[in-house]
């Protein structure tokens, strides 16, 4: 169990069935904070029912680590079982992890919380060979960007990230990277 004086004991590890209605609110509440005033509500809407549907959650955490491109959700539980954060992510190829999802509780922010969470999926990532980590981040996303920077990310490409109810693009995606091997690439 990690914890400090201001966050309450947690634990990070793989999801369990049943975890998945817990998952969908933090990384909804954490999705439409760190997306506020960057995309229009009918697109955080429309982005928070397609990824974060627990059906769809429940289905990858029975299916966690079957391919190493979904190693699983990973979670930050309390001893009281409450998930207070959630990430999740991947390896593609050879040598690329993938960081597809990091939120947490959006009043826990800044207790360790992301970076534990982080640091699991970095080791998963390891384990399977991989030498670099890539994320994408909302331009913009003042809550996430800052984080990454701290942890050795380096934005590496801006792409079109989600489209407006007209097909016009609301916003862009930094791509970001790390080397995970000791070095940075």
């Amino acid at each position: 169990m990690r914890g400090t004086p201001t966050a309450p004991a947690y634990e990070v590890r793989l999801a369990r069935p049943g975890e998945e209605g817990a998952i969908c609110a933090v990384c909804r509440a954490g999705f439409a904070a760190s997306s506020q005033g960057l995309l229009p509500p009918g697109v955080i809407e429309r982005q928070a029912n397609l990824y974060y549907d627990p059906a769809r959650v429940r289905e990858e955490i029975d299916t966690a680590g079957d391919t190493a491109e979904w190693q699983g959700y990973v979670v930050a539980a309390s001893g009281e079982g409450a998930v207070l954060g959630a990430a999740g992510g991947g390896v593609t190829g050879r040598s690329t992890g993938n960081v597809h999802v990091l939120y947490l509780d959006p009043g826990l922010r800044g207790r360790g919380i992301g970076t534990a969470l982080l640091d699991f999926l970095t080791e998963q990532q390891r384990s399977e060979g991989a030498s670099q980590q890539w994320v994408s981040v909302t331009e913009g996303n003042e809550l996430g960007i800052p984080f990454y920077l701290a942890r050795g990310f380096v934005v590496r490409d801006r792409v079109p990230y989600a489209q407006s109810d007209d097909g016009s693009v609301a916003a862009h995606s930094l791509r970001m990277s790390r080397g995970i091997r000791g070095c940075d690439e």
